[in-house]
């Protein structure tokens, strides 16, 4: 007999669309919790790496990353490092961020295109500063896949939990 996690069928029962089913991972570092498709995978294997971490979650061309940074500057200035994550050309991908708020706290977006392996990609991201970390959510997917995908990135987005968590020192 299969058995049914009870959180998993609540966040399932509360997702927009009922044939997913949503599962929680907490994030062992202690940094933050996220519900995501339960048939996707994700990287078990962390690496920090001065002070920073992400943790992807994919299924086939779909992709959802939480990077967090921890070790900021004492003089730290989150439109200037939001510019250099969402703007710099060198990550090959050419965006405009837009100023808003996530969950209450400063907050930057972007959204693109772009192609890859002769096929038509969208992606977006958020990225905002909890008062001591940076945290940075992108998602991508086949563009023809957008409105079926879009809605389970919100769902991930509008689940996620941050928490006082481990701090990752310099």
């Amino acid at each position: 007999m299969q058995r049914i996690n009870l959180l998993d069928l609540i966040a399932s029962l509360f997702s927009r669309d009922s044939s997913i089913i949503f599962t929680n991972f907490v994030d062992p570092l202690g940094n933050f919790e996220i519900y995501y498709p339960k048939n996707w995978n994700y990287d078990r294997d962390i690496a920090v790496s001065d002070g920073k971490y992400s943790i992807s979650f994919e299924k086939n061309d779909n992709r959802f990353t939480v990077s967090v940074d921890i070790s900021l500057p004492r003089n730290f200035e989150f439109k200037k490092y939001a510019k250099h994550e969402l703007e710099d050309p060198s990550s090959g991908i050419y965006s405009t961020m837009k100023k808003t708020r996530f969950k209450n706290m400063p907050a930057y977006r972007r959204e693109y295109s772009y192609v890859s392996g002769g096929k038509d990609y969208f992606g977006a991201g958020v990225i905002f500063f909890s008062g001591d970390s940076v945290f940075y959510l992108s998602w991508s997917a086949p563009e023809n896949e957008k409105d079926i995908l879009e809605p389970v990135f919100q769902h991930m987005l509008e689940k996620l939990r941050l928490h006082r968590g481990l701090k990752i020192r310099k």
